[in-house]
């Protein structure tokens, strides 16, 4: 089977830890491959206006899900679409907002990348996982 990476917000993180979000269509493995930081820093910032109690933040804060078992099944991949599509770094605040900005001033991007990818799984009627390493 073909694979597909997108490891974009990977590169130059090379030997660090790594999240990657894939699904596998009849004819390829997709993967979107991102240092954990990335994905970190974009939960973080999302905990400070969205609700901690709803799925996939619920899981980052409790450090369940990808966590405990990789690969971990996305289980409502819509809830997780609104979820990144709601990204709003105007809604974040706070000290650490200025320190984002200076080192991963792209984090917008990171958010947009996981929200298509998401959607080109359900496209193809898939599965996605997280995978933890």
């Amino acid at each position: 089977m073909n694979e597909r990476i997108n490891d974009t917000y990977y590169i130059g993180y090379e030997g660090q830890p790594e999240i990657s979000f894939f699904f596998e269509s009849p004819i390829e493995k997709h993967i979107l491959k991102m240092w954990i930081g990335y994905f970190e820093t974009l939960l973080d910032l999302m905990t400070q206006y969205a609700p901690s109690d709803e799925y996939i933040l619920h899981e980052y804060c409790a450090h369940e899900g990808w966590y405990d078992g990789s690969p971990w099944e996305i289980q409502n991949i819509g809830a997780a679409i609104r979820l990144f599509e709601s990204f709003d770094l105007n809604k974040a605040s706070g000290e650490q907002l200025e320190q984002v900005k200076n080192i991963v001033p792209d984090i917008p991007g990171v958010a947009h990348q996981i929200t298509a990818f998401l959607e080109k799984a359900i496209t193809n009627g898939c599965k996605v996982y997280i995978e933890y390493d």
